[in-house]
């Protein structure tokens, strides 16, 4: 028989450890669980087969399926993930799917992303509508994309980068070499 927790109104928690794990307006920093569901809660790590969070936020998150409805994160990892009006910082995922969300770093296997803002995406392959990004790197890309950098853009950034360092390196030895 699984065994089910459920805390409501119980403002703090230092660690919790169940099958299922129910928080409504609270706050816990480490739990562990097959599945979490939370809801206008605060959580600093979360390790689970599954978690729903919503209107909530989580530090740290490892998960094979994680859901995030109107909420914030900073660390998600999990094979599958879906955020829907939701923030995250970074992002490492085999299946991200983004609706009207944000985050900082999205590296993923394959993304679906809908009128979303990434700051740097990282994907074999990325579908979608109306996605905002600073830098896209891609395997494949079918969808309408505002980037700054795609692919062969930040190669050759990269490039010019690594030429103009190495001009200075030359110009500071042949200058050094000179004086001796």
């Amino acid at each position: 028989m699984a065994e089910e927790q459920e805390q409501k109104n119980t403002p703090e928690f230092k660690e919790v450890e169940a099958d299922v794990i129910n928080f409504s307006q609270s706050s816990v920093n480490d739990v562990n669980a097959e599945l979490v569901r939370m809801s206008l809660s605060l959580a600093e790590n979360i390790s689970a087969t599954e978690v729903s969070l919503q209107q909530g936020a989580v530090s740290r998150v490892e998960a094979d399926q994680m859901t995030l409805y109107q909420g914030a994160a900073g660390l998600v990892e999990a094979t599958n993930i879906n955020l829907s009006q939701a923030g995250a910082c970074f992002v490492r995922s085999e299946d991200a799917v983004i609706t009207n969300s944000g985050a900082g770093v999205l590296i993923s296997e394959s993304a679906t992303l809908q009128d979303s803002q990434v700051g740097v995406i990282a994907t074999r392959q990325l579908k979608g509508e109306s996605i905002h990004t600073v830098i896209l790197l891609a395997g494949q890309v079918d969808a309408p994309v505002e980037t700054f950098l795609d692919t062969p853009r930040a190669l050759l950034a990269g490039l010019a980068s690594g030429v103009a360092v190495g001009l200075v390196f030359l110009l500071g030895n042949l200058l050094t070499k000179r004086r001796k």
